[in-house]
């Protein structure tokens, strides 16, 4: 199983990003769709580069995969403001500073791709191998590895995903 540690500032700077997409003329976003779009940018990325975007890890949740520290900002963060138990409001405009051109390349194509998508659409898109190979075995997490798999990831950029988080988590605990 790879580890990861997830990162704050660059999944606060991608979800601010995505809302401010995909908000409607209030300045509303759907929690759920800036989710499920954050889902798909992350399995794109990880096919196209090798990483997740926020090493956030995903949860297997009723109603599909869900990256677990990212929903926790939409509920809990500074940067959003709760209208109701499905809409934010972003407080202030996205960093982009804390993302990488590949990033901010996957989130337009996952934007592009999933916004006009119903939620029933985006779940049923989000119910992918990955998440039932988690959920229906009752397992919690999804399994990066099984992510990159499911996008057509051949067996040596699962090695080279595997080798780059590696190198990731022993840089941090020889600088820790």
């Amino acid at each position: 199983m790879i580890s990861y540690q997830f990162d704050k500032d660059k999944a606060n700077a991608a979800l601010l990003y995505i809302s401010r997409e995909i908000s409607d003329a209030d300045g509303m976003s759907d929690k759920y769709a800036a989710l499920k779009i954050l889902y798909f940018a992350e399995k794109k990325h990880l096919v196209e580069f090798g990483r997740l975007i926020t090493n956030d890890r995903f949860a297997a949740l009723k109603f599909g995969p869900v990256p677990s520290s990212s929903y926790d900002l939409l509920d809990y963060g500074a940067s959003f403001t709760q209208i109701d138990n499905k809409k934010v409001i972003p407080n202030e405009e996205p960093n982009l500073k804390k993302l990488s051109k590949s990033d901010i390349l996957c989130l337009d194509e996952s934007i592009k791709e999933n916004k006009e998508l119903t939620f029933g659409e985006l779940k049923k898109k989000s119910h992918d191998k990955a998440y039932h190979n988690a959920f229906d075995n009752g397992i919690q997490w999804l399994s990066i590895e099984d992510i990159a798999i499911q996008e057509g990831a051949d067996p040596s950029l699962i090695g080279y995903i595997k080798e780059y988080y590696q190198a990731v988590n022993l840089s941090k605990c020889l600088t820790n």
